[in-house]
């Protein structure tokens, strides 16, 4: 027979190899260990604390919550009853016959020590879905750093993201490994260096605020309200912008 997973042959009787066993096992677990946090994490005022305790603060209700998180937490909850109606031998949509009165934690706990988990016929089903349960869990508790276009490679031309803390960005295509900073000033030359480059006043403030210039969309509408400022039809020119940005700069530096 073979392993509902990953194909391997596997004792007569079992639905799971031990390797995928002991993988189901350990999600289970720790899913059980992430049950405090995501329930901390519903509260929307927070900063999400993921698995970090001295993260998490404790909420003062009232607070509005994150109703995904709630829905997670359902979704979660229903799906260990049923995995364990399984284990149990008991139909999984007849809830009435679970007799069982503990919570989310000790029910994951439960389903991870039972001696069915690699034996019961759907047991490869349930791993996935356990599985993809556990992705979404930790997307909510750690969620990936927000990433932003900030240049073009230099070898290839491909566009290039990094985080706010990334001190190096390596391209996708040709891997040339390259600082952010010289990528994100690069690309600030190329707009700023041609005059036929426009946008609007938002586009040129994020623009500017990637290679670490700050001016507000609100501070070029009014640099154009005061005539400093000329709008095209098609935007605003980047190096117009650059030049106003840095004027007061230059001003103080001759003097």
């Amino acid at each position: 027979m073979n392993c509902q997973n990953c194909r391997t042959m596997t004792e007569e009787g079992c639905s799971l190899c031990e390797t995928c066993e002991m993988r189901f096992a350990g999600t289970l677990l720790r899913l059980a260990r992430d049950v405090t946090p995501l329930h901390d994490s519903l509260d929307a005022t927070l900063h999400p604390g993921g698995h970090s305790p001295v993260r998490i603060q404790t909420a003062t209700p009232p607070t509005p919550i994150r109703l995904d998180v709630l829905d997670l937490i359902d979704m979660l909850d229903a799906t260990a009853r049923e995995l364990w109606r399984c284990l149990d031998g008991i139909d999984a949509l007849d809830w009435r016959k679970d007799k069982r009165n503990e919570d989310l934690k000790a029910t994951l706990i439960a389903c991870a020590g039972h001696p069915r988990l690699a034996t019961f016929t759907d047991a490869g089903l349930y791993m996935h879905v356990i599985n993809d349960l556990a992705r979404k869990v930790d997307t909510v508790l750690d969620p990936p750093e927000q990433r932003r276009e900030i240049g073009t490679c230099e070898l290839c031309e491909t566009m290039l993201t990094a985080g706010a803390a990334d001190q190096w960005v390596t391209c996708p295509v040709c891997g040339r490994e390259q600082r952010a900073q010289t990528v994100k000033l690069r690309r600030l030359k190329t707009l700023c260096w041609d005059d036929s480059e426009r946008g609007s006043a938002a586009d040129i403030s994020k623009a500017f605020a990637v290679s670490g210039l700050k001016v507000s969309r609100k501070t070029i509408t009014t640099w154009e309200q005061r005539g400093k400022l000329p709008r095209h039809a098609d935007g605003y020119a980047y190096c117009d912008v650059y030049r106003l940005l840095i004027g007061p700069d230059l001003t103080k530096s001759v003097r």
